[in-house]
């Protein structure tokens, strides 16, 4: 009996002292590649994960389609210290849009989000489909939320329809199966630049009453994708109601209402902080002084 509880013992220490060893001789080199889980493939998130010359491990918490959190292994900027607990988010590249009418009108939404106390206010905005230039998407965006475009897609959408019959442009649904495949045909393919990140620059010559505003990270140490931000001036109804409360928008599944606000009164919002997301606030604030101070289109555009 003695026999085997001296040699117990020593069984515990021999696996104690094998697991220290284990840890001292397989720990993560800095050429450590990314790992992940394997959700389903409905959860698995459709983004890019990103990598600096500062990662060195990359571990997944939890993922949907759209966002995963990740605890990124980070070396500090000098290279003497390397930190295990670096949350970073991903998410799936957006943009928001602020569209004001031929009549000089904001289209605002009121409505109620998740993560804000009581009502707030906001832009168009929606997330950039794979494979798809951010222009695309604010195009895409401002068309399913609002019924609304630029007069050179309404051009389009006249030369398109030619002498049909007005039933069919009064089908909403019709109709805006035909604009939406003008857009798509309309595209132009991404760009990147020397990051690798998505461009959003619109071609001078396509479209005047599109301004691209700039690209910006949500979150410069955490991530939160980048966000998009354009203006369309001088817009059109494109489809049935567009631009009106009676325009049965697509998409979220989110009570909102339509606002059609003046500068002053937008001016007035932001000076308020009825936008209640830093971006929305950027974008109605660049906007502004597009229009107000004549600040050139992002990012050495030409008008």
């Amino acid at each position: 009996m003695l026999y085997f509880r001296l040699n117990a013992n020593y069984l515990a220490a021999a696996f104690v002292a094998l697991y220290f060893l284990s840890r001292f001789f397989f720990k993560p080199s800095i050429n450590t590649v990314k790992t992940h889980h394997a959700p389903s493939s409905s959860t698995i998130y459709k983004g890019t994960t990103w990598w600096s010359d500062r990662t060195v491990a990359v571990r997944t918490v939890a993922e949907t389609s759209f966002a995963r959190c990740d605890i990124h292994t980070v070396v500090s900027e000098d290279g003497q210290k390397v930190f295990n607990d670096w949350i970073f988010l991903e998410e799936v590249n957006a943009v928001n849009i602020v569209v004001q009418t031929a009549e000089g009108k904001f289209v605002v939404f009121k409505q109620y989000k998740y993560a804000v106390p009581g009502e707030t206010f906001s832009p168009v905005g929606g997330f950039v489909d794979d494979g798809e230039h951010p222009w695309t998407s604010a195009k895409r965006e401002v068309l399913e939320e609002l019924g609304l475009g630029s007069s050179a897609t309404l051009e389009r959408v006249n030369t398109n329809f030619g002498n049909r019959d007005d039933r069919f442009r009064n089908d909403p649904k019709r109709m805006r199966n035909v604009v939406i495949d003008i857009i798509q045909h309309d595209a132009i393919q991404p760009t990147f630049d020397e990051f690798d990140i998505p461009e959003g620059h619109i071609p001078t010559s396509d479209d005047p009453d599109w301004v691209f505003l700039g690209r910006y990270r949500t979150a410069v140490n955490r991530g939160g994708g980048f966000t998009y931000l354009y203006l369309l001036k001088n817009a059109v109804p494109l489809l049935p109601n567009g631009g009106s409360e009676l325009y049965a928008g697509t998409g979220d599944d989110e009570q909102q209402s339509i606002m059609h606000l003046s500068v002053h009164e937008v001016f007035d919002f932001l000076s308020q902080a009825k936008f209640q997301e830093v971006k929305w606030t950027a974008t109605f604030a660049l906007s502004l002084l597009h229009i107000n101070n004549g600040m050139p289109s992002c990012c050495g555009e030409q008008e």
